[in-house]
């Protein structure tokens, strides 16, 4: 199964960077896990650079020829101090994005002050690899629109620069 999840991510990075995106394949074999990294680069207004981290994170699954797959972007990193004021509001302003997610959440890291998205997907590693890739591919199309449609907000709100309210108004967040 090993090899097999070598392939999705090697393939995954294949295709991705065919897409326009720059993106890394790390193999594993330096003791780490296999994974494959992808930059998007000048997220919106804010024009925030996006990492997407791709892997099979270890986890003991009720079937054998399952395995968990899981796409993890960090938003933002910012000083923990200096967001220390914000904090309230920046979680507040994370709980509220996540309700309009199609797919993943949007979480924080207080410790490092990383904002971040996570997806995990549970994938049948008996299929074929055209099918896992392309669902793969469906899922990390829906996680990229969620960056684009939050990264503005959430970047102005961890700043002080607005709260809910004026994020509302700027049309950075959905006023429902």
């Amino acid at each position: 199964m090993e090899e097999t999840k070598q392939r999705v991510l090697a393939c995954m990075a294949d295709v991705i960077k065919q897409n326009g995106f720059r993106t890394e394949f790390f193999d594993g074999k330096d003791g780490n896990p296999a994974m494959t990294r992808v930059e998007l680069v000048k997220q919106g207004k804010v024009q925030q650079d996006v990492i997407i981290d791709m892997w099979f994170p270890p986890a003991k699954m009720a079937r054998e020829e399952t395995a968990l797959f899981q796409m993890h972007a960090t938003l933002l990193q910012i000083d923990p101090k200096g967001m220390e004021r914000n904090l309230p509001e920046l979680k507040r302003a994370i709980f509220y994005s996540n309700n309009f997610c199609t797919i993943g959440q949007f979480g924080l890291y207080e410790e490092d002050g990383v904002i971040y998205m996570r997806h995990n997907i549970v994938l049948n590693m008996q299929d074929d690899l055209e099918r896992m890739v392309t669902d793969i591919c469906d899922y990390f199309s829906l996680m990229l629109s969620g960056i684009q449609r939050f990264v503005d907000a959430l970047a102005q709100i961890a700043m002080g620069a607005a709260n809910i309210e004026v994020a509302k108004e700027m049309d950075l967040l959905p006023n429902i």
